[in-house]
């Protein structure tokens, strides 16, 4: 039977400190590139799919030429959009809407950024995404370098859990999750918080 390998790999930290969410032109920082070369050392992917914010797609662009796998940009696997909070501190975003983040904490599927995404579209654009990448690199090795986000709704969908109940994962920078799509469509998580991929 054949068994496609996905390892959806966590950006690394960010050059600002502190933000609730970068925006997309925001670079990885020092530390970052080094925690993202750290867990793709010993890793030789098939192909790499990269969320196009700067923070992914910079080191895709560099991994994809040091291990000759083709490179993908793929905006559906971008993080949520937030909208007016992007680019602020958590802090700042409790001090302007305190009831909006208690939201998203307790009751995400209800949550719309503001002026953003809500959390369903976000949910239906990572799902549609991934359903076309099982079908597309069936029995590969494929690395999805993206959000934090990104990785919930994969894991709430494999668990068969509420994107709530994934906010009890610690997901921590340049961190990866393996899962396994079998022939039959089924998958699973093989792999949770992986600090370094080996093929």
């Amino acid at each position: 039977m054949s068994v496609t390998q996905i390892d959806v790999l966590r950006h690394g930290r960010v050059l600002t400190p502190n933000l609730f969410c970068a925006p997309s032109t925001e670079p990885l920082s020092e530390t970052g590139w080094q925690q993202l070369v750290a867990a793709t050392t010993e890793y030789k992917p098939d192909q790499i799919l990269s969320s196009p914010s700067l923070r992914c797609a910079q080191f895709a662009k560099n991994f994809s030429e040091k291990c000759t796998a083709p490179l993908q940009l793929e905006p559906r696997i971008q993080e949520m959009n937030f909208g007016s909070w992007i680019g602020k501190s958590s802090q700042a975003i409790w001090e302007m809407d305190q009831a909006g983040l208690q939201q998203l904490w307790s009751d995400p599927l209800s949550f719309t950024a503001p002026q953003g995404e809500s959390m369903q579209a976000f949910i239906q654009r990572v799902t549609e995404a991934w359903a076309e990448f099982t079908q597309l690199y069936v029995g590969q090795r494929v690395l999805l370098i993206t959000h934090g986000g990104v990785i919930r709704v994969l894991l709430a969908r494999t668990l068969g859990i509420g994107y709530a109940q994934t906010l009890r994962f610690e997901l921590a920078y340049g961190q990866a999750v393996r899962f396994r799509v079998y022939a039959d469509g089924t998958s699973s998580v093989y792999g949770l918080g992986l600090e370094r991929l080996i093929s």
